[in-house]
Protein backbone atom coordinates (compact mmCIF):
# COMPACT_ATOMS: atom_id res chain seq x y z
CA UNK A 1 0.00 0.00 0.00
CA UNK A 2 1.14 3.78 -0.92
CA UNK A 3 0.17 6.24 1.99
CA UNK A 4 -0.35 10.20 1.14
CA UNK A 5 0.76 12.51 3.43
CA UNK A 6 0.33 15.96 2.66
CA UNK A 7 -0.79 19.18 4.75
CA UNK A 8 -3.72 19.49 2.69
CA UNK A 9 -7.43 19.05 4.18
CA UNK A 10 -8.35 15.46 3.23
CA UNK A 11 -11.90 16.16 1.32
CA UNK A 12 -9.52 19.47 -0.58
CA UNK A 13 -9.66 19.26 -4.42
CA UNK A 14 -5.89 19.03 -4.33
CA UNK A 15 -6.20 15.83 -2.29
CA UNK A 16 -9.13 13.97 -4.62
CA UNK A 17 -6.81 15.27 -7.76
CA UNK A 18 -3.70 13.27 -6.56
CA UNK A 19 -5.83 10.28 -4.60
CA UNK A 20 -7.58 9.43 -7.61
CA UNK A 21 -4.34 9.53 -9.73
CA UNK A 22 -3.08 6.81 -7.94
CA UNK A 23 -6.54 4.70 -7.39
CA UNK A 24 -7.09 5.06 -11.23
CA UNK A 25 -3.66 3.34 -11.44
CA UNK A 26 -3.19 0.83 -8.77
CA UNK A 27 -6.78 0.53 -7.20
CA UNK A 28 -8.19 1.78 -4.11
CA UNK A 29 -7.47 -0.86 -1.68
CA UNK A 30 -3.60 -0.20 -2.60
CA UNK A 31 -4.15 3.45 -1.59
CA UNK A 32 -4.41 5.58 1.87
CA UNK A 33 -4.07 9.28 2.65
CA UNK A 34 -2.52 8.91 6.02
CA UNK A 35 -0.68 11.23 9.18
CA UNK A 36 2.57 11.46 9.58
CA UNK A 37 2.07 8.79 12.88
CA UNK A 38 1.31 6.07 10.30
CA UNK A 39 4.52 6.34 7.97
CA UNK A 40 5.88 3.46 9.51
CA UNK A 41 2.99 1.46 8.24
CA UNK A 42 4.37 2.55 4.58
CA UNK A 43 6.98 1.13 2.41
CA UNK A 44 6.10 3.59 -0.43
CA UNK A 45 4.55 7.76 0.39
CA UNK A 46 3.81 10.21 -1.85
CA UNK A 47 3.48 13.42 -0.30
CA UNK A 48 2.75 16.62 -1.94
CA UNK A 49 3.42 20.13 -0.72
CA UNK A 50 4.48 19.28 2.84
CA UNK A 51 5.21 21.43 5.52
CA UNK A 52 8.77 21.77 7.13
CA UNK A 53 7.62 19.73 10.29
CA UNK A 54 6.48 16.69 8.13
CA UNK A 55 10.02 17.56 5.87
CA UNK A 56 11.56 16.19 9.33
CA UNK A 57 9.52 13.17 9.79
CA UNK A 58 9.73 12.49 6.55
CA UNK A 59 13.80 11.97 6.84
CA UNK A 60 13.56 9.95 9.60
CA UNK A 61 11.01 7.51 7.74
CA UNK A 62 13.80 7.52 4.83
CA UNK A 63 16.49 6.84 7.66
CA UNK A 64 14.73 3.45 8.08
CA UNK A 65 15.68 1.88 4.69
CA UNK A 66 13.56 -0.53 2.09
CA UNK A 67 11.77 3.18 1.56
CA UNK A 68 10.24 4.81 -1.29
CA UNK A 69 9.27 8.13 -1.54
CA UNK A 70 7.39 10.43 -4.38
CA UNK A 71 7.44 14.12 -4.07
CA UNK A 72 4.98 16.49 -5.49
CA UNK A 73 5.57 20.42 -5.44
CA UNK A 74 7.08 22.28 -2.88
CA UNK A 75 10.22 21.00 -1.26
CA UNK A 76 11.08 21.94 2.54
CA UNK A 77 14.66 23.62 3.19
CA UNK A 78 14.89 21.16 5.16
CA UNK A 79 14.67 18.20 2.26
CA UNK A 80 16.62 20.49 -0.05
CA UNK A 81 19.63 20.50 1.74
CA UNK A 82 19.37 17.11 2.89
CA UNK A 83 19.42 16.05 -0.94
CA UNK A 84 21.87 18.81 -1.76
CA UNK A 85 20.23 20.66 -3.98
CA UNK A 86 20.23 24.07 -4.53
CA UNK A 87 17.59 27.27 -4.09
CA UNK A 88 17.28 29.05 -7.24
CA UNK A 89 14.87 32.32 -8.36
CA UNK A 90 12.62 32.45 -11.24
CA UNK A 91 13.23 34.79 -13.73
CA UNK A 92 11.64 37.38 -13.88
CA UNK A 93 8.00 37.82 -16.53
CA UNK A 94 8.65 33.81 -16.35
CA UNK A 95 4.42 33.67 -16.32
CA UNK A 96 4.81 35.39 -19.87
CA UNK A 97 7.09 32.54 -21.10
CA UNK A 98 4.95 29.67 -19.46
CA UNK A 99 1.71 30.63 -21.63
CA UNK A 100 0.86 30.29 -25.48
CA UNK A 101 -0.53 31.92 -28.14
CA UNK A 102 -3.58 30.38 -29.81
CA UNK A 103 -2.64 28.10 -32.72
CA UNK A 104 -3.31 29.54 -36.64
CA UNK A 105 -4.91 27.43 -38.97
CA UNK A 106 -2.74 24.24 -39.91
CA UNK A 107 -0.09 25.41 -37.51
CA UNK A 108 0.30 24.78 -33.57
CA UNK A 109 1.63 27.36 -30.92
CA UNK A 110 3.48 26.59 -28.34
CA UNK A 111 4.62 28.22 -25.27
CA UNK A 112 8.42 29.42 -24.59
CA UNK A 113 8.88 27.46 -21.27
CA UNK A 114 9.34 23.61 -21.53
CA UNK A 115 10.16 20.39 -19.79
CA UNK A 116 12.71 18.88 -21.32
CA UNK A 117 14.24 15.05 -20.06
CA UNK A 118 17.53 13.97 -20.15
CA UNK A 119 19.32 10.96 -19.91
CA UNK A 120 19.05 10.21 -16.23
CA UNK A 121 15.43 9.48 -16.60
CA UNK A 122 16.08 6.31 -18.99
CA UNK A 123 16.26 4.87 -16.16
CA UNK A 124 12.53 5.32 -15.13
CA UNK A 125 11.28 4.20 -18.91
CA UNK A 126 11.34 7.76 -20.24
CA UNK A 127 12.22 8.74 -23.86
CA UNK A 128 13.79 11.90 -25.67
CA UNK A 129 10.87 13.86 -24.22
CA UNK A 130 10.31 17.46 -24.73
CA UNK A 131 6.80 19.25 -23.73
CA UNK A 132 5.75 22.46 -23.22
CA UNK A 133 3.92 24.54 -20.33
CA UNK A 134 1.22 25.09 -22.68
CA UNK A 135 0.34 24.01 -26.43
CA UNK A 136 -2.46 24.62 -28.74
CA UNK A 137 -3.22 23.41 -31.85
CA UNK A 138 -6.85 24.87 -32.24
CA UNK A 139 -7.44 28.10 -31.70
CA UNK A 140 -6.72 28.38 -27.75
CA UNK A 141 -8.93 25.34 -26.70
CA UNK A 142 -7.51 21.88 -27.71
CA UNK A 143 -3.97 20.17 -27.52
CA UNK A 144 -3.93 17.40 -29.87
CA UNK A 145 -0.79 15.74 -27.78
CA UNK A 146 -3.34 15.47 -25.00
CA UNK A 147 -1.83 16.73 -22.13
CA UNK A 148 -2.78 19.56 -19.58
CA UNK A 149 -1.59 22.69 -18.95
CA UNK A 150 1.21 23.50 -16.61
CA UNK A 151 0.63 26.55 -15.02
CA UNK A 152 2.61 29.74 -13.07
CA UNK A 153 0.19 30.83 -10.69
CA UNK A 154 -1.19 30.03 -6.68
CA UNK A 155 -2.63 26.99 -8.09
CA UNK A 156 -2.49 23.26 -7.54
CA UNK A 157 -1.70 22.71 -11.35
CA UNK A 158 1.61 25.54 -11.05
CA UNK A 159 5.46 24.62 -10.93
CA UNK A 160 6.24 25.63 -7.20
CA UNK A 161 9.91 25.58 -6.20
CA UNK A 162 12.78 26.82 -8.28
CA UNK A 163 15.74 24.33 -7.80
CA UNK A 164 19.18 22.74 -9.33
CA UNK A 165 18.76 19.35 -8.19
CA UNK A 166 22.57 18.81 -10.09
CA UNK A 167 23.25 15.40 -10.68
CA UNK A 168 19.58 14.01 -9.85
CA UNK A 169 17.91 16.03 -12.35
CA UNK A 170 15.83 14.05 -14.77
CA UNK A 171 14.22 16.70 -16.61
CA UNK A 172 14.34 20.40 -16.64
CA UNK A 173 12.61 23.24 -17.15
CA UNK A 174 13.97 25.08 -20.18
CA UNK A 175 13.44 29.29 -21.17
CA UNK A 176 14.06 29.60 -24.90
CA UNK A 177 16.43 26.77 -24.31
CA UNK A 178 18.26 28.03 -21.25
CA UNK A 179 18.11 26.57 -18.19
CA UNK A 180 15.39 27.91 -15.77
CA UNK A 181 15.17 25.27 -12.45
CA UNK A 182 15.17 21.44 -12.42
CA UNK A 183 11.82 19.75 -13.02
CA UNK A 184 12.10 16.40 -11.77
CA UNK A 185 14.18 14.73 -9.39
CA UNK A 186 15.39 11.17 -9.11
CA UNK A 187 17.78 10.17 -5.73
CA UNK A 188 19.20 6.96 -5.02
CA UNK A 189 20.77 7.05 -1.39
CA UNK A 190 21.41 3.36 -0.38
CA UNK A 191 18.67 1.57 0.30
CA UNK A 192 15.59 4.66 -0.67
CA UNK A 193 14.56 5.95 -3.70
CA UNK A 194 12.96 9.81 -4.27
CA UNK A 195 11.21 10.94 -7.35
CA UNK A 196 10.08 14.29 -7.45
CA UNK A 197 8.16 16.74 -9.88
CA UNK A 198 8.14 20.39 -9.49
CA UNK A 199 4.31 20.64 -9.24
CA UNK A 200 1.62 20.46 -6.84
CA UNK A 201 -0.16 17.55 -8.68
CA UNK A 202 2.51 16.22 -10.09
CA UNK A 203 2.14 14.70 -13.47
CA UNK A 204 -1.25 13.74 -13.15
CA UNK A 205 -2.57 15.04 -16.45
CA UNK A 206 0.34 13.41 -18.87
CA UNK A 207 1.54 10.67 -20.40
CA UNK A 208 4.37 11.56 -17.61
CA UNK A 209 2.30 9.92 -15.23
CA UNK A 210 3.90 6.19 -16.88
CA UNK A 211 7.02 7.49 -15.13
CA UNK A 212 5.13 7.34 -11.60
CA UNK A 213 3.59 3.90 -12.37
CA UNK A 214 7.69 2.39 -13.30
CA UNK A 215 8.82 4.03 -10.00
CA UNK A 216 6.31 2.19 -8.06
CA UNK A 217 5.67 -0.69 -9.81
CA UNK A 218 9.27 -2.09 -10.79
CA UNK A 219 12.52 0.77 -10.26
CA UNK A 220 15.02 -1.12 -8.24
CA UNK A 221 12.88 -4.15 -7.70
CA UNK A 222 15.76 -6.63 -6.51
CA UNK A 223 16.29 -4.29 -3.54
CA UNK A 224 13.30 -1.64 -2.93
CA UNK A 225 9.66 -2.93 -2.49
CA UNK A 226 7.51 -2.41 -5.42
CA UNK A 227 3.22 -2.45 -6.13
CA UNK A 228 1.40 -3.89 -9.07
CA UNK A 229 -0.29 -1.27 -11.52
CA UNK A 230 -3.17 -1.91 -13.56
CA UNK A 231 -2.34 -1.37 -17.15
CA UNK A 232 -4.59 0.71 -19.32
CA UNK A 233 -4.52 -1.73 -22.05
CA UNK A 234 -6.16 -5.10 -22.10
CA UNK A 235 -4.16 -8.46 -22.10
CA UNK A 236 -2.82 -9.73 -25.28
CA UNK A 237 -2.69 -6.29 -26.88
CA UNK A 238 0.01 -3.74 -27.08
CA UNK A 239 -2.69 -0.55 -27.68
CA UNK A 240 -6.00 0.54 -27.42
CA UNK A 241 -7.72 2.68 -29.60
CA UNK A 242 -11.18 4.42 -30.00
CA UNK A 243 -12.13 6.76 -32.58
CA UNK A 244 -16.00 8.96 -32.73
CA UNK A 245 -17.55 11.53 -34.06
CA UNK A 246 -19.41 14.04 -32.32
CA UNK A 247 -22.22 15.21 -33.94
CA UNK A 248 -23.44 18.64 -32.81
CA UNK A 249 -25.44 19.62 -36.24
CA UNK A 250 -26.01 16.90 -38.22
CA UNK A 251 -25.83 13.08 -38.06
CA UNK A 252 -26.93 11.54 -41.30
CA UNK A 253 -23.65 13.28 -42.64
CA UNK A 254 -21.83 10.95 -40.58
CA UNK A 255 -22.34 7.88 -43.11
CA UNK A 256 -19.87 8.25 -45.45
CA UNK A 257 -17.18 8.38 -43.16
CA UNK A 258 -19.11 5.22 -40.97
CA UNK A 259 -19.06 3.39 -44.22
CA UNK A 260 -15.06 4.54 -44.46
CA UNK A 261 -14.33 2.89 -41.10
CA UNK A 262 -16.37 -0.73 -41.59
CA UNK A 263 -14.64 -0.77 -45.22
CA UNK A 264 -11.12 -0.93 -43.00
CA UNK A 265 -12.70 -2.96 -40.00
CA UNK A 266 -12.04 -0.35 -37.43
CA UNK A 267 -15.68 0.46 -34.66
CA UNK A 268 -17.00 3.41 -35.37
CA UNK A 269 -18.68 5.33 -32.70
CA UNK A 270 -21.19 8.32 -32.84
CA UNK A 271 -22.02 11.08 -30.08
CA UNK A 272 -25.26 12.60 -30.60
CA UNK A 273 -26.68 16.09 -29.83
CA UNK A 274 -30.07 14.92 -29.48
CA UNK A 275 -32.14 18.03 -30.92
CA UNK A 276 -31.44 17.11 -34.22
CA UNK A 277 -33.07 13.89 -33.88
CA UNK A 278 -36.50 16.11 -33.89
CA UNK A 279 -36.35 15.55 -38.13
CA UNK A 280 -36.21 11.12 -38.76
CA UNK A 281 -33.98 11.71 -41.34
CA UNK A 282 -31.08 11.79 -38.84
CA UNK A 283 -32.53 8.55 -36.81
CA UNK A 284 -31.84 5.53 -38.86
CA UNK A 285 -28.15 5.59 -38.85
CA UNK A 286 -28.02 4.98 -35.19
CA UNK A 287 -29.31 1.95 -34.99
CA UNK A 288 -27.04 0.72 -38.05
CA UNK A 289 -24.10 1.90 -36.00
CA UNK A 290 -25.38 -0.37 -33.27
CA UNK A 291 -26.03 -3.27 -35.25
CA UNK A 292 -22.87 -2.52 -37.33
CA UNK A 293 -20.01 -2.83 -33.67
CA UNK A 294 -20.10 0.70 -33.09
CA UNK A 295 -21.87 2.58 -30.30
CA UNK A 296 -24.21 5.62 -29.67
CA UNK A 297 -23.27 8.46 -26.68
CA UNK A 298 -25.36 11.21 -25.85
CA UNK A 299 -23.46 14.92 -27.05
CA UNK A 300 -26.13 16.32 -24.92
CA UNK A 301 -29.52 18.03 -26.03
CA UNK A 302 -28.67 21.22 -27.14
CA UNK A 303 -24.98 21.25 -27.05
CA UNK A 304 -25.05 24.15 -24.67
CA UNK A 305 -21.75 25.43 -23.39
CA UNK A 306 -20.63 24.11 -19.85
CA UNK A 307 -24.12 21.84 -20.10
CA UNK A 308 -26.22 25.17 -19.67
CA UNK A 309 -24.63 26.54 -16.22
CA UNK A 310 -25.81 24.67 -13.61
CA UNK A 311 -26.89 20.99 -12.15
CA UNK A 312 -30.47 21.50 -13.15
CA UNK A 313 -29.29 22.75 -16.67
CA UNK A 314 -26.89 19.86 -17.09
CA UNK A 315 -29.49 17.02 -15.77
CA UNK A 316 -32.08 18.40 -18.17
CA UNK A 317 -29.72 18.03 -20.97
CA UNK A 318 -28.30 14.62 -19.82
CA UNK A 319 -31.74 13.41 -18.64
CA UNK A 320 -33.59 14.47 -22.05
CA UNK A 321 -30.75 13.39 -24.57
CA UNK A 322 -30.91 9.67 -22.82
CA UNK A 323 -34.30 9.47 -23.39
CA UNK A 324 -34.40 10.32 -27.05
CA UNK A 325 -31.62 7.95 -28.14
CA UNK A 326 -33.79 5.29 -26.00
CA UNK A 327 -36.43 5.86 -28.43
CA UNK A 328 -34.54 5.71 -31.52
CA UNK A 329 -32.31 2.71 -31.07
CA UNK A 330 -34.57 0.83 -27.96
CA UNK A 331 -32.32 0.87 -25.48
CA UNK A 332 -30.05 3.01 -22.50
CA UNK A 333 -26.95 4.11 -23.15
CA UNK A 334 -24.13 4.47 -20.64
CA UNK A 335 -21.68 7.20 -21.64
CA UNK A 336 -22.20 10.87 -22.55
CA UNK A 337 -19.38 12.90 -24.39
CA UNK A 338 -19.32 16.59 -23.01
CA UNK A 339 -19.68 19.11 -25.13
CA UNK A 340 -16.69 21.40 -26.53
CA UNK A 341 -15.28 18.70 -23.52
CA UNK A 342 -16.01 21.33 -21.12
CA UNK A 343 -17.06 18.63 -18.00
CA UNK A 344 -17.86 21.02 -14.87
CA UNK A 345 -17.98 18.82 -11.78
CA UNK A 346 -22.28 19.94 -10.96
CA UNK A 347 -22.47 18.70 -14.65
CA UNK A 348 -20.81 15.30 -14.14
CA UNK A 349 -22.93 15.27 -11.10
CA UNK A 350 -25.89 15.18 -12.85
CA UNK A 351 -25.16 12.38 -14.98
CA UNK A 352 -24.03 9.97 -12.38
CA UNK A 353 -27.70 11.08 -10.72
CA UNK A 354 -29.87 10.26 -14.09
CA UNK A 355 -27.72 6.73 -14.21
CA UNK A 356 -25.07 7.22 -16.59
CA UNK A 357 -22.01 5.15 -15.68
CA UNK A 358 -19.27 7.87 -17.15
CA UNK A 359 -17.98 10.74 -19.36
CA UNK A 360 -15.37 11.30 -22.27
CA UNK A 361 -13.80 14.82 -22.25
CA UNK A 362 -11.10 16.82 -21.43
CA UNK A 363 -9.43 20.21 -22.60
CA UNK A 364 -6.30 21.93 -21.78
CA UNK A 365 -8.68 25.34 -22.26
CA UNK A 366 -10.87 24.46 -18.93
CA UNK A 367 -11.39 22.03 -16.32
CA UNK A 368 -7.99 20.63 -15.33
CA UNK A 369 -9.25 17.79 -12.97
CA UNK A 370 -10.52 15.87 -16.15
CA UNK A 371 -7.66 16.07 -17.86
CA UNK A 372 -6.43 12.36 -16.17
CA UNK A 373 -3.70 10.63 -17.45
CA UNK A 374 -5.24 7.03 -16.83
CA UNK A 375 -8.81 6.99 -17.81
CA UNK A 376 -11.39 5.98 -14.18
CA UNK A 377 -12.79 7.80 -11.34
CA UNK A 378 -12.91 11.68 -11.49
CA UNK A 379 -11.77 13.49 -8.48
CA UNK A 380 -14.96 14.67 -6.52
CA UNK A 381 -17.21 12.35 -8.22
CA UNK A 382 -19.05 9.70 -6.60
CA UNK A 383 -17.31 6.27 -6.62
CA UNK A 384 -18.62 3.91 -9.93
CA UNK A 385 -18.86 7.10 -12.26
CA UNK A 386 -15.45 7.22 -14.68
CA UNK A 387 -14.00 9.87 -16.78
CA UNK A 388 -12.20 8.72 -19.88
CA UNK A 389 -9.93 12.33 -21.78
CA UNK A 390 -9.50 12.35 -25.38
CA UNK A 391 -8.39 15.32 -26.68
CA UNK A 392 -6.88 14.27 -29.63
CA UNK A 393 -9.46 15.77 -32.52
CA UNK A 394 -8.47 15.08 -36.02
CA UNK A 395 -9.60 18.14 -37.89
CA UNK A 396 -8.75 19.40 -41.28
CA UNK A 397 -8.28 22.84 -39.65
CA UNK A 398 -5.44 21.15 -37.68
CA UNK A 399 -3.41 19.41 -40.24
CA UNK A 400 -0.31 21.15 -41.02
CA UNK A 401 0.90 23.01 -43.89
CA UNK A 402 4.46 22.23 -43.89
CA UNK A 403 6.06 18.71 -43.78
CA UNK A 404 3.53 15.99 -42.66
CA UNK A 405 0.43 17.14 -42.42
CA UNK A 406 -0.81 14.70 -39.52
CA UNK A 407 2.70 14.40 -37.87
CA UNK A 408 1.13 15.46 -34.53
CA UNK A 409 -1.35 13.01 -34.39
CA UNK A 410 1.25 10.69 -35.01
CA UNK A 411 3.59 11.93 -32.37
CA UNK A 412 0.38 11.73 -29.98
CA UNK A 413 -0.31 8.21 -30.51
CA UNK A 414 3.51 7.63 -30.78
CA UNK A 415 3.53 9.01 -27.08
CA UNK A 416 0.46 7.01 -26.27
CA UNK A 417 2.14 3.44 -27.48
CA UNK A 418 5.02 4.20 -25.63
CA UNK A 419 3.26 4.65 -21.89
CA UNK A 420 0.73 2.14 -22.32
CA UNK A 421 -1.90 5.02 -22.89
CA UNK A 422 -5.28 4.01 -24.43
CA UNK A 423 -5.89 6.92 -27.31
CA UNK A 424 -9.03 7.75 -28.23
CA UNK A 425 -9.22 10.96 -31.03
CA UNK A 426 -12.68 12.48 -32.37
CA UNK A 427 -13.69 14.35 -35.54
CA UNK A 428 -17.00 16.56 -36.43
CA UNK A 429 -19.39 15.55 -39.27
CA UNK A 430 -20.16 18.10 -41.54
CA UNK A 431 -23.34 20.20 -41.35
CA UNK A 432 -24.54 23.15 -43.69
CA UNK A 433 -22.26 25.60 -41.77
CA UNK A 434 -19.21 23.98 -40.94
CA UNK A 435 -16.93 21.58 -42.68
CA UNK A 436 -13.95 21.75 -40.25
CA UNK A 437 -11.33 22.54 -42.48
CA UNK A 438 -12.12 19.29 -44.79
CA UNK A 439 -12.02 19.81 -48.62
CA UNK A 440 -14.05 17.02 -49.10
CA UNK A 441 -15.77 13.67 -47.50
CA UNK A 442 -13.47 11.45 -49.88
CA UNK A 443 -10.09 13.53 -48.35
CA UNK A 444 -11.21 13.26 -44.63
CA UNK A 445 -12.03 9.44 -45.02
CA UNK A 446 -8.03 9.66 -46.95
CA UNK A 447 -6.73 11.40 -44.03
CA UNK A 448 -8.30 9.13 -41.04
CA UNK A 449 -7.11 6.32 -42.95
CA UNK A 450 -3.82 7.45 -42.95
CA UNK A 451 -3.94 7.34 -39.46
CA UNK A 452 -5.10 4.33 -38.82
CA UNK A 453 -2.46 2.50 -41.50
CA UNK A 454 -0.15 4.22 -39.42
CA UNK A 455 -1.30 3.07 -36.08
CA UNK A 456 -1.22 -0.30 -37.65
CA UNK A 457 2.22 -0.20 -38.62
CA UNK A 458 3.45 0.98 -35.76
CA UNK A 459 1.61 -1.64 -32.94
CA UNK A 460 2.11 -5.77 -33.31
CA UNK A 461 -1.24 -6.06 -31.73
CA UNK A 462 -3.49 -3.17 -31.94
CA UNK A 463 -6.67 -3.21 -30.65
CA UNK A 464 -9.48 -0.85 -32.05
CA UNK A 465 -12.67 -0.46 -29.85
CA UNK A 466 -15.89 1.56 -29.83
CA UNK A 467 -16.22 4.04 -27.12
CA UNK A 468 -18.53 1.97 -25.42
CA UNK A 469 -15.94 -1.01 -25.06
CA UNK A 470 -13.32 0.89 -23.81
CA UNK A 471 -15.40 2.76 -21.37
CA UNK A 472 -16.66 -0.76 -19.98
CA UNK A 473 -13.23 -1.93 -19.67
CA UNK A 474 -12.31 1.44 -17.84
CA UNK A 475 -15.59 0.64 -15.52
CA UNK A 476 -14.25 -2.83 -15.12
CA UNK A 477 -10.55 -1.41 -13.84
CA UNK A 478 -12.26 0.84 -11.82
CA UNK A 479 -13.94 -2.81 -10.02
CA UNK A 480 -10.75 -4.34 -9.33
CA UNK A 481 -9.23 -4.83 -5.86
CA UNK A 482 -5.26 -5.52 -5.35
CA UNK A 483 -4.68 -6.08 -1.31
CA UNK A 484 -1.48 -7.97 -0.07
CA UNK A 485 -1.77 -10.32 3.16
CA UNK A 486 2.09 -10.90 4.11
CA UNK A 487 3.84 -11.06 0.67
CA UNK A 488 1.57 -11.94 -1.41
CA UNK A 489 -0.76 -9.58 -3.73
CA UNK A 490 -4.66 -11.04 -3.70
CA UNK A 491 -6.34 -9.12 -7.20
CA UNK A 492 -10.16 -9.68 -7.19
CA UNK A 493 -12.66 -8.85 -9.88
CA UNK A 494 -16.23 -8.71 -9.98
CA UNK A 495 -17.88 -12.32 -10.91
CA UNK A 496 -19.19 -11.63 -13.70
CA UNK A 497 -18.24 -12.06 -17.91
CA UNK A 498 -15.90 -9.71 -19.39
CA UNK A 499 -14.89 -8.89 -22.93
CA UNK A 500 -11.85 -8.10 -22.10
CA UNK A 501 -8.87 -9.00 -19.42
CA UNK A 502 -7.14 -6.54 -17.29
CA UNK A 503 -3.13 -6.96 -16.99
CA UNK A 504 -0.56 -5.40 -14.03
CA UNK A 505 2.67 -4.89 -14.58
CA UNK A 506 4.98 -5.79 -11.34
CA UNK A 507 8.66 -5.89 -11.49
CA UNK A 508 9.38 -5.76 -14.81
CA UNK A 509 6.51 -8.50 -15.76
CA UNK A 510 2.96 -8.74 -17.05
CA UNK A 511 0.26 -10.84 -15.63
CA UNK A 512 -3.20 -11.36 -17.06
CA UNK A 513 -6.01 -11.02 -14.39
CA UNK A 514 -9.36 -12.58 -15.24
CA UNK A 515 -12.66 -13.45 -13.34
CA UNK A 516 -12.61 -13.96 -9.43
CA UNK A 517 -9.84 -13.96 -7.34
CA UNK A 518 -5.74 -14.04 -8.55
CA UNK A 519 -2.57 -14.86 -6.49
CA UNK A 520 0.64 -12.54 -8.01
Amino acid sequence: MIGVLSSQDIISLHQQVVVRALVRSLTTTQVRPISTNAMDDHKLLLAYDISPHQGEEVLKWLAKGDKKLILFGTVPDNLISYFGWQNLKWPTDFNISTTSKPAPIHEYSESEAKIAYNDNAKSLGAGEWNRPFERFDFTNEWNNMGYGAIKFDDSIWSVKTPLNCKSDEIASIRENSSFVSSYAALVNNGTTSVLWFNRSVGPVDSFEWKLIENFISEYRSDSLSCLPVLKDIPWGYDSVITSRLDCDEDVESARQLMNYYHSIDVPFSLAIHTSVLHDAVHQKILGEVKSTGGSILSHTTTHAPNWGGSYEHAYNEGSISRSMIKDCIGEYISYAVSPFHQSPSYALKALSDIGYKGCVGGIICNDPEFLMARGGEVPGQADGFIGHSQQTMLHGDCLLNTGDPISVYKAAYDIAFETDTAFGYLDHPFSKRYSYGWKSEEERSKVHGQLVEYIRSKAKAPLFLNEDELLDFIHLKTRCRITKNGEEFYVDLPDEKVKFDLQIEYKGQTKKIGRGLNIL
